[in-house]
């Protein structure tokens, strides 16, 4: 949906793009991707994410990772594992409003020495996430999300900071199946992204999904299968400069 999802997550993907959409998970669940990132085979993404409703609210965890590998070798990784929890404010017939955090763990490593035989090290940071989901009439639905909101540091003795990112979205629903999103994000010192998606319910087991988004201008365009507890994702996004990229998913609900 070209990015645009802050107001309407409301799965196990919360735990990374709002987990104030905790709040609005129906069950239990787990949610896994992978992303054929550029299309390049050296460079490997992924995620699990799974959600447990509870007495107050819903918990979920969430695990992310990149590596970059050369002739076998592992040359960085990077990892993020996340705890999120969401919640619901208030709620009446018309409205409701549910705030969610998180607690990110960030790590990075060179697990390969230099050329020169030195070893490069790791560091780790924590980063504090927050965010708030409301809804409208059942058709509208605001969303607010803040990543790593107390600026955290990786790195010594040269420490840099982690980005800091800021989106907020509405999603409107003219009528049953159809969800149309906008959405701006902000990310430290970089200009101002606009993302905006769709998504239609063809029928009871499939959907289709398609975005636009500027800085950099992408387009992606894909689909989610449904049969029982299962669900598939699929979804292509483009790069003005680079080869495109492909995502898959794979979620249960029980």
């Amino acid at each position: 949906m070209g990015g645009a999802f802050t107001a309407l997550s409301d799965d196990e993907t919360a735990v990374f793009t709002n987990p104030a959409g905790l709040a609005f998970k129906e069950g239990r669940g787990a949610y896994s991707s992978y992303v054929d990132l550029y299309g390049y085979d050296f460079l490997k993404l992924g995620s699990a994410a799974a959600a447990v409703p509870t007495g107050f609210g819903t918990v979920g965890v969430g695990v992310r990772y990149l590596t970059v590998e050369y002739d076998g070798s592992d040359l960085e990784t990077e990892y993020s594992v996340t705890a999120a929890h969401g919640f619901t404010v208030m709620e009446d017939s018309h409205s409701s409003l549910a705030f969610g955090y998180g607690l990110s763990l960030f790590g990075l490593s060179f697990p390969t020495e230099s050329v020169s035989g030195e070893d490069l090290g790791s560091a780790n940071a924590v980063g504090v996430d927050v965010g708030i989901l409301g809804t409208l009439r059942g058709r509208t639905r605001f969303g607010l999300f803040v990543k790593n909101l107390n600026n955290p540091k990786m790195g010594d003795p040269n420490a840099k900071d982690l980005p800091q990112w800021f989106s907020g979205g509405i999603c409107y629903s003219p009528y049953g199946g159809v969800q149309t999103a906008i959405e701006l994000q902000k990310q430290d010192n970089e200009d101002i992204r606009a993302c905006g998606g769709f998504e239609f319910e063809i029928n009871d087991y499939v959907t289709l999904r398609g975005g636009l988004q500027n800085q950099p201008n992408r387009m992606s365009t894909g689909f989610g299968a449904r049969w029982e507890m299962v669900r598939l994702d699929y979804s292509y996004t483009s790069h003005p400069v680079l080869p495109g990229t492909h995502h898959f998913g794979l979620g249960v609900t029980f």
